[in-house]
Protein backbone atom coordinates (compact mmCIF):
# COMPACT_ATOMS: atom_id res chain seq x y z
CA UNK A 1 0.00 0.00 0.00
CA UNK A 2 1.49 3.34 -0.94
CA UNK A 3 1.74 6.17 1.56
CA UNK A 4 -1.21 8.16 0.17
CA UNK A 5 -3.55 5.15 0.27
CA UNK A 6 -2.41 4.29 3.82
CA UNK A 7 -3.09 7.87 4.97
CA UNK A 8 -6.54 7.85 3.34
CA UNK A 9 -7.44 4.54 5.01
CA UNK A 10 -6.34 5.85 8.42
CA UNK A 11 -8.32 9.07 7.92
CA UNK A 12 -11.39 7.00 7.02
CA UNK A 13 -10.98 4.81 10.13
CA UNK A 14 -10.69 7.93 12.28
CA UNK A 15 -13.99 9.14 10.87
CA UNK A 16 -15.72 5.75 10.98
CA UNK A 17 -14.83 4.85 14.57
CA UNK A 18 -16.73 7.61 16.41
CA UNK A 19 -19.75 7.20 14.13
CA UNK A 20 -20.04 3.47 14.77
CA UNK A 21 -19.27 3.87 18.45
CA UNK A 22 -21.95 6.54 18.87
CA UNK A 23 -24.57 4.37 17.19
CA UNK A 24 -23.84 1.35 19.38
CA UNK A 25 -23.54 3.26 22.65
CA UNK A 26 -26.78 5.14 22.02
CA UNK A 27 -28.49 1.78 21.51
CA UNK A 28 -27.16 0.51 24.85
CA UNK A 29 -28.19 3.78 26.51
CA UNK A 30 -31.79 3.22 25.38
CA UNK A 31 -31.77 -0.06 27.28
CA UNK A 32 -31.20 1.87 30.53
CA UNK A 33 -29.03 -0.97 31.76
CA UNK A 34 -26.60 1.03 33.89
CA UNK A 35 -23.58 -0.65 32.28
CA UNK A 36 -20.25 1.09 31.94
CA UNK A 37 -18.65 1.41 28.51
CA UNK A 38 -16.12 -1.27 29.45
CA UNK A 39 -18.92 -3.63 30.46
CA UNK A 40 -20.72 -2.94 27.18
CA UNK A 41 -17.56 -3.65 25.20
CA UNK A 42 -17.09 -6.93 27.11
CA UNK A 43 -20.62 -8.02 26.19
CA UNK A 44 -20.00 -7.12 22.56
CA UNK A 45 -16.68 -9.00 22.46
CA UNK A 46 -18.22 -12.08 24.06
CA UNK A 47 -21.19 -11.94 21.70
CA UNK A 48 -18.78 -12.45 18.79
CA UNK A 49 -16.96 -15.35 20.42
CA UNK A 50 -18.23 -16.68 23.68
CA UNK A 51 -15.89 -18.30 26.17
CA UNK A 52 -12.69 -16.29 26.18
CA UNK A 53 -10.00 -16.44 28.81
CA UNK A 54 -9.62 -13.31 30.91
CA UNK A 55 -6.31 -12.54 29.19
CA UNK A 56 -7.84 -12.94 25.71
CA UNK A 57 -10.73 -10.70 26.71
CA UNK A 58 -8.46 -7.98 28.13
CA UNK A 59 -6.36 -8.08 24.96
CA UNK A 60 -9.42 -7.85 22.70
CA UNK A 61 -10.88 -4.83 24.48
CA UNK A 62 -7.47 -3.17 24.88
CA UNK A 63 -7.42 -2.93 28.63
CA UNK A 64 -5.45 -4.34 31.53
CA UNK A 65 -6.26 -7.69 33.09
CA UNK A 66 -7.07 -5.84 36.31
CA UNK A 67 -9.63 -3.53 34.71
CA UNK A 68 -11.18 -6.41 32.77
CA UNK A 69 -11.39 -8.44 35.99
CA UNK A 70 -13.16 -5.59 37.81
CA UNK A 71 -15.66 -5.14 34.97
CA UNK A 72 -16.26 -8.90 34.67
CA UNK A 73 -16.85 -9.17 38.44
CA UNK A 74 -19.55 -6.50 38.16
CA UNK A 75 -21.08 -8.32 35.17
CA UNK A 76 -21.09 -11.58 37.15
CA UNK A 77 -22.90 -9.77 39.98
CA UNK A 78 -25.50 -8.56 37.44
CA UNK A 79 -25.98 -12.08 36.12
CA UNK A 80 -24.63 -11.24 32.66
CA UNK A 81 -21.46 -13.34 32.48
CA UNK A 82 -20.17 -16.59 33.93
CA UNK A 83 -16.66 -17.22 35.14
CA UNK A 84 -15.27 -20.76 35.06
CA UNK A 85 -11.86 -22.24 35.63
CA UNK A 86 -10.37 -23.80 32.53
CA UNK A 87 -10.45 -27.59 32.81
CA UNK A 88 -6.97 -28.09 31.35
CA UNK A 89 -5.25 -25.16 33.11
CA UNK A 90 -6.76 -24.17 36.46
CA UNK A 91 -4.89 -20.83 36.43
CA UNK A 92 -6.93 -19.73 33.40
CA UNK A 93 -10.38 -18.25 33.96
CA UNK A 94 -12.85 -18.46 31.08
CA UNK A 95 -15.60 -15.90 30.62
CA UNK A 96 -18.90 -16.53 28.83
CA UNK A 97 -22.24 -14.82 28.40
CA UNK A 98 -25.31 -15.91 30.32
CA UNK A 99 -28.65 -16.31 28.53
CA UNK A 100 -29.67 -13.00 30.13
CA UNK A 101 -26.65 -11.28 28.52
CA UNK A 102 -27.40 -12.83 25.13
CA UNK A 103 -30.93 -11.40 25.33
CA UNK A 104 -29.44 -8.06 26.33
CA UNK A 105 -27.10 -7.99 23.33
CA UNK A 106 -30.01 -8.91 21.05
CA UNK A 107 -32.01 -6.02 22.53
CA UNK A 108 -29.08 -3.69 21.77
CA UNK A 109 -28.96 -4.97 18.17
CA UNK A 110 -32.70 -4.32 17.84
CA UNK A 111 -32.18 -0.80 19.21
CA UNK A 112 -29.48 -0.18 16.58
CA UNK A 113 -31.78 -1.61 13.91
CA UNK A 114 -34.59 0.72 15.02
CA UNK A 115 -32.26 3.71 15.21
CA UNK A 116 -30.94 3.09 11.71
CA UNK A 117 -34.35 2.47 10.14
CA UNK A 118 -35.12 6.18 9.89
CA UNK A 119 -31.69 7.28 8.75
CA UNK A 120 -31.46 4.57 6.09
CA UNK A 121 -35.03 4.87 4.82
CA UNK A 122 -33.90 7.08 1.93
CA UNK A 123 -31.39 4.52 0.68
CA UNK A 124 -32.14 1.99 -2.02
CA UNK A 125 -31.73 -1.74 -1.51
CA UNK A 126 -28.57 -1.55 -3.61
CA UNK A 127 -27.15 1.20 -1.38
CA UNK A 128 -27.89 -0.83 1.75
CA UNK A 129 -26.26 -3.87 0.17
CA UNK A 130 -23.20 -1.77 -0.71
CA UNK A 131 -22.93 -0.65 2.93
CA UNK A 132 -23.20 -4.26 4.14
CA UNK A 133 -20.65 -5.54 1.63
CA UNK A 134 -18.27 -2.67 2.42
CA UNK A 135 -18.45 -3.26 6.16
CA UNK A 136 -17.72 -6.96 5.65
CA UNK A 137 -14.79 -6.11 3.38
CA UNK A 138 -13.31 -3.67 5.91
CA UNK A 139 -13.84 -6.13 8.76
CA UNK A 140 -12.12 -8.94 6.87
CA UNK A 141 -9.17 -6.71 6.02
CA UNK A 142 -8.84 -5.53 9.62
CA UNK A 143 -8.81 -9.17 10.74
CA UNK A 144 -5.87 -9.76 8.39
CA UNK A 145 -3.99 -6.90 10.05
CA UNK A 146 -4.47 -8.32 13.53
CA UNK A 147 -2.01 -11.21 13.69
CA UNK A 148 -2.99 -11.91 17.30
CA UNK A 149 -6.71 -11.97 16.57
CA UNK A 150 -8.11 -14.74 18.74
CA UNK A 151 -11.79 -13.80 18.59
CA UNK A 152 -12.61 -13.93 14.91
Amino acid sequence: MNEKARKESIDAMFELYPRGRKLIYEAFNKLEDDLTRTQQIILLALSVRDNLSMSQLASKICTSNEQATRAVTQLVDKGLVNRQQNKTNRRVVNISLTPKAKEHVEAAKKAVFTATTDITSGLSYEDLQTITDSIHTVLNLLKKLDANDVIY
